[in-house]
């Protein structure tokens, strides 16, 4: 457990050194129902109201691994295709906490054969806090001087931009959450050593439909950090009948000696009723650090205020007259 702990915190430092680059945001391998925490534009982009919450829990067993939970609201605001969308979240690593508060406006442009080409901008405020008390030694004796006492926090605005296009089969997307550079060092030194950092995301899915009740999709999530290792997720889903889906996923990453990836995991989706959408995913881990843990798990909810006969008119070509 000393071993766990000593590594995690390490590897919180290397999140917050200025010479290395790493993803900062949390990272769900449910992506494909976390869309507008990537992408602005995707903002009204599901025609009905939809509350998300999602709860992941990473590397399970080991002490001060990352934890998250996100609360997302998407809505259109016209039939012409404008949307509004807010999400909050909460990312914890070792001793630090990261908040998040984000709001997303897009407006899209009706094209030919149920197209739609949609733009949208967002605005952010995080705060990162770091609690020292919570620090525990390795070796016991007086207090080092060298750590700060209590809690040290930061809040910095970030905006972002996005273009997403979708038909009623098909969907890509580009973006750009976070802008801004902003200054993360606690101090006002005029060096600075940690940074919020640019992500960029591009999307895509295909949906191919066989019958009523059996339909496949094909979804990639790929990540690109400036100094960083790229790095990308894949999904395959099956629907099966209405209600459920079930789908493997495999992210890259991860060892450095094998190549074999970050993790892959098993997912399962299914609706209780018109309006209540539950998933829930395990990850394996496959690089050398999955001696250390037990894997990961990422459970989420969602609620279609009007039904999924309204909702999914963008993504069944059923749908299209």
């Amino acid at each position: 457990m000393l071993y766990q702990r000593n590594y995690v915190l390490l590897l919180l430092l290397c999140l917050l050194s200025g010479g290395l680059a790493a993803q900062q945001d949390p990272q769900y391998t449910q992506f494909m129902n976390y869309k507008l925490g990537y992408n602005a534009a995707f903002a009204g982009a599901e025609e009905t109201s939809v509350f998300t919450l999602f709860a992941r829990e990473q590397w399970l067993g080991v002490d001060g691994a990352p934890s998250s939970q996100i609360l997302t609201y998407n809505t259109p605001l016209t039939s012409s295709g404008t949307g509004i969308g807010a999400r909050i979240s909460r990312l914890g690593i070792g001793l630090e906490n990261n908040y998040q508060a984000e709001v997303s406006y897009a407006y899209r442009i009706q094209m030919p054969r149920g197209m739609r080409l949609g733009f949208g901008l967002s605005a952010r405020v995080s705060q990162y806090a770091i609690n020292f008390q919570d620090a525990t030694p390795v070796q016991g004796g007086g207090v080092d001087q060298a750590i700060p006492a209590g809690q040290e926090s930061k809040t910095v605005p970030n905006f972002g931009f996005g273009i997403y296009f979708n038909t009623p089969s098909f969907y890509f997307g580009v973006s750009a959450p976070k802008l801004l550079e902003s200054n993360l060092d606690f101090d006002d030194a005029s060096t600075v050593i940690s940074r919020e950092v640019r992500h960029y995301y591009a999307m895509t899915g295909i949906k191919f439909r066989f019958s009523e009740n059996f339909a496949l999709q094909p979804q990639a999530l790929a990540k690109y950090v400036i100094g960083a290792p790229f790095d990308a997720d894949f999904n395959l889903s099956a629907e099966l009948g209405r209600n459920l889906g079930l789908g493997l996923s495999y992210r890259l990453g991860g060892s450095t000696v094998d190549g074999s990836g970050e993790s892959a995991g098993a997912q399962v989706t299914f609706f209780a009723g018109n309006h209540l959408q539950f998933g829930f995913n395990y990850d394996l881990g496959l690089s050398e650090f999955r001696s250390q843990h037990s894997g990961s798990v990422e459970a989420m909810v969602r609620y279609l205020v009007g039904g999924r006969a309204q909702a999914v008119r963008i993504v069944d070509p059923r749908s299209v007259q």
